[in-house]
């Protein structure tokens, strides 16, 4: 049988490691397919070249959204790690990953409503993309508020047996 806390440490360990990835994943997308892909549908598409550089920068933002949740996801990891995740610090980590799916979110409606909405480019691809990411984006953030209060529920159990201790 393996002991729980040498698969802790493995688990915590493999997290971090796909949580590296992930990040330097999105920071290849901003530097570099971001700006590329802008200026390549800037070239293809003239009539809509005016738009390539303020998507490519809301992009950009909502790339940083996710890197944000991601060092917040670091540190609630942390936090498991020396066995104080029921505090009041990890309130904190919990509404940074909140707000910044919040603002992913809207950046993807925006976009979305503007695209398709205001400029009358983009099909049914658009469409279909932009609705799924905005489901999507909305169902994350109902998790992440269920699991704040799971931590709020955890948390006040915490305090509560530490008084009576």
């Amino acid at each position: 049988m393996i002991d729980n806390r040498l698969m802790n440490t493995a688990l915590a360990i493999l997290l971090r490691a796909f949580l590296i990835l992930i990040f330097l994943g999105c920071l290849l997308w901003q530097v570099w397919v971001v700006p590329t892909l802008a200026q390549e549908n800037a070239s293809q598409f003239p009539e809509v070249a005016f738009l390539a550089a303020p998507y490519a920068a809301v992009v950009i933002i909502g790339i940083a959204c996710m890197q944000t949740a991601l060092v917040a996801i670091w540190k609630l990891l942390s936090l498991v790690e020396r066995r104080t995740i029921f505090n009041q610090r990890a309130f904190v980590w919990v509404n940074t990953i909140i707000g910044a799916i919040a603002l992913a979110t809207v950046l993807v409606l925006g976009l979305g409503i503007h695209l398709l909405g205001i400029i009358n480019v983009g099909g049914p691809g658009i469409a279909l993309a932009v609705m799924a990411a905005t489901v999507c984006g909305i169902a994350f953030l109902l998790l992440m508020l269920v699991m704040k209060g799971l931590l709020r529920g955890a948390t006040s159990l915490e305090d509560e047996l530490a008084e009576v201790v």
